[in-house]
């Protein structure tokens, strides 16, 4: 992560406004909150290590970030992505166990603000509009959660692939029933993701450029056939 740059940040208490959750927050407590936080520049491939260990928030005005898990032995588990326009942190410092090993890793530029922990404290006693901004997040991650333990255990590695590569999509924008992933996601994040080994991924990705539903193009990804690859997922 690198170092705060005033001179490129802009310190202006609209930045928050690109952030969904916070719509409900009065102009002046954004700007209290814009006054108190830590702007940072983020590059892909920075990481930061241990995010949600104390009690601040953090807050993606732009960039993407991908939250792991590492075990003991060394096996990683993708829990999720966060969005520009998303904040994460644990702001009611809540004890993490201590096997449960998390990290950020920034996969798309962007820009964050932190708000450390007795900030954070203060921030929430504000106003009544501030904890269900908060409260809100902490749903929708809750949710979204869920909605992976349901993909796992309901869902073999096949399917739980084919949904992966159709988020993807969605999130790309599908045009005339084909999108292009750039770059394409690696065989190993997908497995992480996944909760699969590499083998697996690579296995099925194979039979699907088979059946001409996806075809590779450099450090690119075609998903040519959206719809058939969504009648798989139905099957």
């Amino acid at each position: 992560m690198s170092a705060n740059n005033p001179d490129f940040v802009p310190r202006a208490w609209q930045a928050f406004r690109a952030i969904p959750d916070l719509a409900g927050v009065d102009t002046p407590h954004l700007m209290w909150l814009a006054e108190h936080v830590r702007w940072h520049v983020i590059s892909a491939g920075d990481v930061l290590e241990q995010p949600f260990k104390d009690g601040r928030i953090i807050f993606l005005v732009a960039g993407e970030i991908e939250v792991r898990s590492t075990s003991p032995q060394g096996k990683e588990l993708l829990l999720g992505d966060l969005q520009q326009g998303q904040l994460f942190g644990n702001a009611i410092s809540c004890h993490v166990p201590p096997l449960l090993a998390f990290s950020a890793h920034v996969t798309q530029s962007g820009l964050m603000a932190v708000l450390d922990g007795q900030d954070t404290q203060d921030w929430l006693a504000l106003d009544r509009s501030i904890v269900l901004a908060i409260l809100q997040t902490v749903s929708n991650l809750l949710w979204r959660l869920m909605g992976r333990v349901v993909e796992i255990g309901m869902f073999n590695v096949r399917n739980r692939l084919h949904m992966r590569l159709l988020s993807l999509a969605q999130r790309q924008g599908v045009e005339h029933n084909q999108v292009l992933l750039s770059p394409s996601p690696t065989q190993a994040s997908l497995a992480a993701y996944l909760g699969a080994s590499r083998e697996e991924v690579a296995r099925e990705m194979s039979r699907l450029v088979r059946l001409g539903l996806l075809q590779r193009q450099g450090r690119s990804l075609r998903l040519c056939n959206v719809d058939g690859l969504m009648a798989l997922v139905e099957l």
